[in-house]
């Protein structure tokens, strides 16, 4: 099989899926296949070579209908071109012991390559264990010294731990930086779990997407023990410069009705940069169609009075007689009438009233008194 684009290695330890996936909404390239199983591929991702834009965006599928990120055994079970991400599946870290002492351990490793970094935004380093001290080391782009972090977790008793908390008693995490290219797990225990074998033979690490997994005591020991892979999100973005860059270049991935978003990590200069629809449009950025106008009259009726109607990336509301629009024009309020005219109107019409019949009188008066 022929290698596409840069390499990016996983080391396996079995092959088991943990999520729930949600679809997501992309385009293929114009007469390009848009699906492997069932995870949808927008441009720029692409299933062979005339479908993506650059081999660093291959999604290789297996004939199970498996996807994995161009020849690597990393699986992708979700991409997002709206936020620039695509959800994997990571191995976990695990430190097991018997009543013997024996230890039975595994230390995977994730590398990446540019455009893809870890997301600090949308992940979670997690330690699970009553004997467990955890500890993860990962660089940055172009920067030699790694960022180190991790926590520790103990517990004599399953009686306490909280099972909704993962603070320190069963369970501990912590936030991890944006922009990582690699991450490796170290997992070791202070006591070889001796003094809580009966209930926790085995300590578990991982960086895991926020929300996919949440710890539930006894249940979760139980859980991690049946499982290899949890969740982790990656951030992906186009090529290694900045918008003003590409803008001034005019060699911009981004099509029609779209806008330009640098990528950037911590206070470094972008490293990249995504492509999003304007607001009023939805659809794949990178489309060579680009964005695609929403109805909102069709789809959500936003006119409560009056007619709406659609127009390029917005909407308007037509309003009926006795209404008006408001300054946006996007809704219709009654007309006020101005009751002070009327008022004023009337005042006159009775000043005149007694002038006329004041008038009479006085001409009534003279003629009696001739």
């Amino acid at each position: 099989m022929a290698f596409h684009g840069r390499m990016l290695i996983i080391m396996p330890f079995s092959l088991v899926l943990f999520a729930t996936i949600t679809s997501a909404v992309g385009q293929a390239k114009p007469n390009c296949p848009d699906r492997c199983g069932n995870l949808t591929i927008p441009y720029p991702f692409g299933l062979n070579e005339d479908c993506y834009m650059g081999s660093d965006y291959f999604i290789n599928c297996a004939p199970n209908g498996t996807a994995f990120l161009k020849n690597s055994n990393i699986r992708v079970t979700n991409i997002s071109v709206d936020l620039g991400e695509i959800q994997i599946q990571q191995y976990l870290t695990y430190d097991c012991y018997t009543r013997k002492g024996q230890r039975r351990h595994n230390i995977p490793e994730l590398r990446v390559t540019p455009p893809y970094t870890i997301s600090g935004a949308k992940n979670k380093f997690m330690a699970v264990g009553c004997d467990t001290y955890a500890e993860f080391e990962g660089y940055r782009r172009n920067q030699n010294l790694p960022f180190i972090a991790g926590c520790m977790s103990q517990c004599l008793g399953l009686d306490s731990i909280d099972e909704n908390s993962c603070s320190g008693i069963g369970c501990c995490q912590t936030s991890i930086p944006d922009g990582l290219k690699n991450r490796t797990v170290d997992l070791k225990s202070y006591n070889n779990h001796t003094y809580v074998m009966d209930f926790n033979p085995c300590s578990y690490a991982f960086i895991v997407q926020e929300g996919q997994f949440n710890f539930s005591g006894n249940a979760s020991f139980q859980q991690l023990a049946k499982i290899s892979q949890l969740p982790m999100v990656l951030n992906w973005d186009i090529g290694d410069e900045s918008c003003d860059v590409v803008a001034e270049k005019k060699n911009s991935s981004c099509m029609a009705h779209t806008k330009c978003v640098n990528r950037t990590i911590g206070n470094q200069a972008p490293s990249g940069y995504i492509c999003q629809c304007l607001p009023g449009y939805d659809g794949n950025p990178y489309h060579p169609d680009g964005c695609l106008d929403v109805d909102e009259c069709k789809d959500s009726k936003p006119c409560d009075i009056g007619t709406c109607l659609n127009k390029p990336g917005d909407y308007t509301c037509k309003c009926p007689k006795g209404y008006k629009n408001t300054e946006d024009l996007k809704k219709c309020i009654k007309k006020k009438t101005n009751t002070s005219i009327k008022v004023a109107m009337v005042l006159t019409e009775a000043k005149k009233g007694a002038l006329m019949l004041a008038t009479s009188t006085s001409h009534l008066y003279f003629g009696i008194s001739k």
